[in-house]
């Protein structure tokens, strides 16, 4: 069984893989395979040899948060996604989950807690932590989560428009919306927030 581990901090992964292999009771055949950015992920998924699990940092060199998440996904349907965070934002989690994740990870969570995750996404069931998919919670759909990364990166409803293929009314509208969602006033506020729940930091 194969496990890739993908965290651009050294420390943690490494803490992480030896943990598994030596105290995590999993599998004797067990392999953990390691990556350090998204680029190392995908070089690695396209080799053809797919883990059983992936356990995927969010904020890594060359990540777009949920995007990502979204798009290794709809690239490997077959891999299942452990999300590792150091965020709790339950909006950041239900993203992760909508946008195709088995499960959601913070990373403040102890050894039983990771282990647990990592046997639940393998037997094929979910692990979200409670309350995460509360209907409540703002949804936001692929295209305004493109909005949001562009928000993020501070750009003009102009520049958004020309990335996301949509007229800048179109733009205007949505922006709008997501700062409803996000119960902000003002696209300062919204970027700031849009990077906390795409898990850019901050």
């Amino acid at each position: 069984m194969t496990i890739l581990l993908a965290d651009d901090h050294g420390l943690y992964r490494d803490s992480i893989k030896l943990w598994l292999e030596t105290l995590g009771g999993m599998e004797e055949d067990l392999c953990i395979e390691t990556a350090s950015s998204h680029a190392e992920v995908i070089a690695f998924l396209k080799k053809g040899i797919l883990p059983e699990l992936l356990m995927l940092d969010l904020c890594m060199p060359g990540m777009n948060g949920v995007e990502s998440v979204h798009d290794i996904h709809a690239s490997w349907p077959t891999v299942p996604i452990l999300v590792v965070s150091g965020s709790n934002d339950p909006i950041v989690i239900k993203g992760c989950i909508e946008a195709g994740a088995a499960g959601f990870l913070s990373k403040s969570g102890d050894g039983k807690s990771i282990l647990q995750a990592i046997r639940q996404v393998l037997a094929k069931r979910s692990y979200i932590p409670c309350g995460t998919m509360d209907t409540n919670i703002p949804h936001f759909s692929q295209k305004q989560i493109k909005v949001l990364q562009l928000l993020a990166e501070g750009q003009s409803n102009r520049d958004i428009a020309k990335h996301a293929h949509l007229s800048e009314g179109t733009v205007k509208q949505y922006v709008s919306d997501i700062m409803d969602k996000l119960g902000v006033d003002n696209r300062v506020q919204a970027s700031i927030r849009a990077r906390q729940i795409l898990g850019l930091g901050n």
